[in-house]
């Protein structure tokens, strides 16, 4: 395993180090929040969604992309930009290193907050957790592209260790605090909901309160109102081409594949929201039968997988927060069948060659979602037995 693991990784350093000049250059989507810190940082927080400040903003870092014709549109809430304001006092390409290495440290803490809750994390080397993550390409990608996807797996790590101490309120503040990828938290809210935690759902929403008002203090009135338009517009537009459907991991990508190209969008939208809700009630209502420690684990990882498919938005960066899940399936694994299918996805998803040729080449990385509902219903199969009174298994 661990030599599998150091080959992923020598491969990922190869392909990293291929692409370094498209790096400095400006291409990673590192580009929206560098820019968005600039923006903030000017005092032009008003105009944190004027197509044209972005636009501007990026060609004094990232003139040498010729892919673009416009701005690569920073579509996240405004409190985010708040985070990347200290890393633009470093040229770009620097502090695009200094916030890869914030993410590196981040992971290698997560290794230390999860192992006395994880067995599998107790059993090896503390080393060795790193390399599993650096080995797993989403993750890869995420450090590729500069992404923030790290922490909301470090806030969705907090909010499993604090419901593993019944803290509800507190897991609820820190997922509450993810809310600056809103659609990777909002479904996994509206499943404890379901399941009537609402001391969770008031961290969350007392979060979202305080976000809220930052945000309302950085662009103010209009300027919230001109951020639900743009996300819309840029929903409309496709990003400029930086939204493919295609490309998605999740159920809206594989809906929209199998769909013919003819078909209405009300059709499109209404094929993919019913599946989404009747997964999230499913994964919410299981979970909540859940009372074992080894079936209350399984409902959050099944609960984070289900969160993931029904996403609006799912990249293939996003499913770093799957390394969680394949952490928790791991615990009771006894070489019974269904256990073999609880392991088979996660074998599947740590192919990264599979990954990266599905992404990068095909474009058609929907294909792996049918591997998430597997996994789902492997997950929801284990807790099945789990419920089963001994001997009848």
């Amino acid at each position: 395993m661990t030599t599998f693991l150091a080959g992923m990784l020598v491969l990922h350093l190869v392909l990293a180090w291929n692409a370094r000049d498209l790096v400095r250059k400006g291409y990673p989507d590192f580009t929206i929040f560098y820019s968005a810190g600039k923006i903030v940082r000017q005092g032009l927080g008003s105009q944190l969604y004027n197509e044209a400040v972005q636009y501007r903003a990026q060609q004094e870092f990232a003139s040498g992309v010729t892919i673009r014709q416009g701005p690569l549109p920073y579509n996240h809430p405004p409190f985010e930009a708040l985070l990347f304001v200290p890393l633009t006092w470093l040229p770009y390409f620097p502090a695009y290193l200094v916030w890869n290495l914030l993410s590196l440290l981040i992971l290698a803490w997560v290794g230390t907050l999860l192992r006395p809750h994880i067995l599998i994390l107790r059993r090896v080397a503390a080393p060795l957790w790193l390399l599993a993550c650096l080995a797993f390409s989403p993750v890869y990608i995420a450090f590729l592209q500069g992404q923030d996807i790290i922490v909301l797996f470090l806030l969705y790590c907090l909010t499993y260790t604090s419901l593993k101490k019944n803290a509800e309120f507190a897991a609820g503040c820190y997922l509450g605090l993810g809310l600056f990828r809103f659609h990777l938290v909002v479904p996994f809210v509206f499943m404890m909901l379901f399941r009537r935690k609402l001391k969770f759902v008031s961290g969350v929403g007392l979060v979202g309160i305080l976000l809220t008002m930052v945000s309302l203090a950085m662009v103010g009135g209009s300027g919230t109102i001109h951020y639900v338009q743009y996300v819309w517009h840029v929903e409309q537009t496709m990003g400029g081409g930086a939204i493919v459907p295609a490309a998605m991991p999740n159920l809206r990508g594989l809906i929209d594949t199998i769909l013919p190209g003819r078909a209405p969008q009300l059709l499109r939208e209404v094929a993919t929201v019913v599946p989404s809700l009747a997964l999230l009630l499913i994964a919410s209502l299981k979970w909540r039968k859940a009372k074992l420690e080894e079936e209350v684990d399984l409902g959050f990882a099944l609960c984070l997988v289900v969160t993931v498919l029904v996403s609006y938005h799912t990249f293939a960066y996003d499913m770093t927060l799957l390394l969680l899940p394949m952490a928790l399936v791991t615990r009771g694994i006894h070489g019974e069948w269904v256990d073999r299918f609880l392991l088979i996805p996660v074998i599947t998803l740590f192919c990264g060659p599979l990954l990266l040729f599905l992404w990068l080449h095909l474009g058609h990385a929907e294909v792996l979602s049918l591997v998430l509902l597997a996994w789902a219903w492997a997950i929801m199969k284990k807790m099945s037995r789990l419920a089963l009174p001994e001997g009848s298994q």
